[in-house]
């Protein structure tokens, strides 16, 4: 082009006898003007939308979508003749629009994108469906998201071979939220299979591939593939999410060992505020299980300090000063994990601290409005255990026992002796983890915890049928606790769990009264039906 113009110019030059200045002496003959501006401002045009380009491009990068957006439509306004660019911009700004959670935006810049690369790029079509998957999996659409990603792959990505590698993975978090485990995972690996084959084993791709790898096996619960998934993403590239999932899934595998408190550490150090939170609270259960009840403390201390400057830093932004439903579930966990701790002490004031605690982690819980009857569960178990030691009085049943009750009544077997006023009781509960009993009458109430696996071992031999003494030994591991305060009773009410074998706990020998009489005419033990005069039929409440 440059050649074609020059020539001509040349050779008018040399018929026309235009005295040249010294500067022609030179190697390089000095341009005339008109071919000076002409290249001058050929460069510029050439030069300037690429500029814009480029920088809508690093404000993207820099997390700033809508300076490149604003940057972006400077472009289109500015060069609309120059389609195929176009093309590119709707589409760039389509991704910004998504990622500021503007979908409908992002729908229509897409389309816009696609419009024109139908005629100028089909090929780059394929970029455009990969979009419109994103952006229907943000809707929740997730049928429609698959159809867009089954579409995409159609499309050959020459210029970037790593883009079925990310297809892939898109499918694969697609299938998570379907909540088709197996699939998603098998996507994962699809997309791992892609980037080894075209790149390497060392692939940096491969680190996030791998975390959503350990993300799914850990949701599936096989925690020693996470671990190993985990293990395999830092080994390409150091990161917090990698470091927290590894502590985790180690904790859940009953291995709290160094690796996973160093690993925790790690994302607690250099993780988001939101991965601190989640890292503090692995590194709290990790020194509940290496039993170290004043490092929990200090765990849910330091979480608390992370919640208290989220909420001061959203209230400086957004007027709120009430702390988000997420934070209010990460209290409810906090003090769970807080109650286990005072628990590990034996003095009567670490058990009203975790009373307090446990109570404080129900309300939290009822304000996060999050369905977790796991969490709400052990929590209450916490509640119970707490209200077995021995020095805890009367007054604290009130506040805290009736909420316990009323969440475990559920469906319970409940007999009782002829009703009467101040008729004494014994309640059994069953949690996750514990036996306990309840009992009261007119002047006491205390609560005692049993020896659950054997309790557990006991009632399933009662189901099946045992030998005598087994029975025997059966009374004294229920009701040994409670039995001075049965000496001179000649009522009382029971309620067990809708799963005990009630019919044959009523039927178990109490111990021999001291009148019973001289060997061999001395009475056989009563049952418990008959020592208490247990008639009423079994109820539920």
């Amino acid at each position: 082009m440059f050649q074609t113009i020059f020539r001509p110019l040349k050779g008018l030059d040399s018929r026309m006898q235009i005295k040249r200045p010294t500067s022609a002496l030179k190697p390089f003959p000095l341009l005339p003007p008109l071919i000076l501006m002409l290249c001058f401002g050929i460069n510029v045009a050439l030069a300037q939308p690429q500029e814009l380009l480029h920088k809508a491009d690093s404000l993207a990068k820099a997390l700033q979508y809508e300076e490149a957006n604003a940057t972006l439509s400077a472009f289109i306004k500015e060069y609309p003749q120059r389609k195929y660019d176009m093309g590119e911009a709707y589409f760039k700004m389509a991704g910004n629009h998504f990622h500021l959670g503007q979908l409908e935006s992002a729908t229509r810049c897409n389309q816009q994108s696609a419009d024109l690369r139908m005629a100028i790029a089909p090929d780059a079509l394929g970029l455009n469906e990969q979009l419109s998957a994103c952006i229907h999996l943000a809707e929740g659409q997730y049928d429609t998201a698959l159809e867009h990603l089954d579409k995409a792959r159609l499309y050959p990505f020459f210029d970037d071979p790593l883009i079925p590698a990310e297809i892939a993975l898109l499918e694969s978090e697609i299938q998570e939220q379907r909540h088709q485990y197996d699939l998603a995972l098998k996507a994962a690996r699809s997309a791992a299979e892609i980037v080894e084959i075209v790149e390497s084993s060392e692939a940096p791709p491969l680190s996030g591939i791998y975390l959503q790898q350990a993300h799914l096996l850990a949701i599936k619960q096989d925690w020693t593939a996470a671990v190993q998934a985990c293990q395999a993403s830092l080994k390409i590239e150091e990161s917090p999410e990698a470091n927290l999932l590894l502590g985790q899934a180690l904790l859940a595998d009953k291995q709290p060992s160094k690796e996973a408190k160093t690993a925790l550490a790690k994302a607690q150090q250099r993780g988001s505020t939101a991965i601190q939170i989640e890292a503090g609270l692995a590194l709290a259960q990790w020194e509940l299980e290496n039993g170290k009840p004043y490092g929990v403390l200090a765990q849910t201390d330091r979480i608390s300090a992370l919640i208290n400057n989220q909420q001061g830093s959203r209230g400086k932004k957004a007027g709120a000063n009430q702390p988000h439903s997420n934070q209010y579930y990460t209290q409810a966990q906090m003090k769970y994990l807080s109650a286990q701790a005072y628990l590990m002490e034996t003095s009567a004031d670490s058990h009203a601290q975790a009373r307090s605690a446990v109570y404080q982690g129900l309300d939290a819980l009822q304000r996060s409005e999050k369905e977790d009857t796991l969490l709400q569960a052990q929590l209450l178990e916490q509640g119970l255990m707490a209200l077995t030691h021995p020095e805890t009085g009367i007054q604290a049943f009130d506040q805290y026992l009736e909420p316990f009750l009323m969440a475990h009544s559920g469906e319970r077997q409940l007999f009782s002796s002829a009703h009467q006023e101040g008729l004494s009781s014994i309640h059994f509960f069953e949690t996750p983890s514990a036996v306990l009993g309840l009992y009261r009458d007119q002047d006491t109430t205390f609560m005692r915890p049993l020896e659950r696996d054997m309790i557990r071992q006991t009632l399933s031999q009662l189901s099946a049928g045992t030998p005598e003494a087994i029975r025997y030994i059966a009374f004294q591991q229920l009701f040994g606790p409670f039995e001075a305060r049965l000496a001179n009773k000649e009522s009382l009410e029971l309620g067990f769990p809708e799963k005990w074998p009630a019919q044959q706990i009523l039927q178990l020998p109490t111990t021999p009264e001291p009148d019973g009489g001289i060997w061999p005419f001395r009475h056989r033990p009563k049952p418990v039906r008959k020592r208490f005069g247990i008639e009423a039929p079994a109820m539920d409440y």
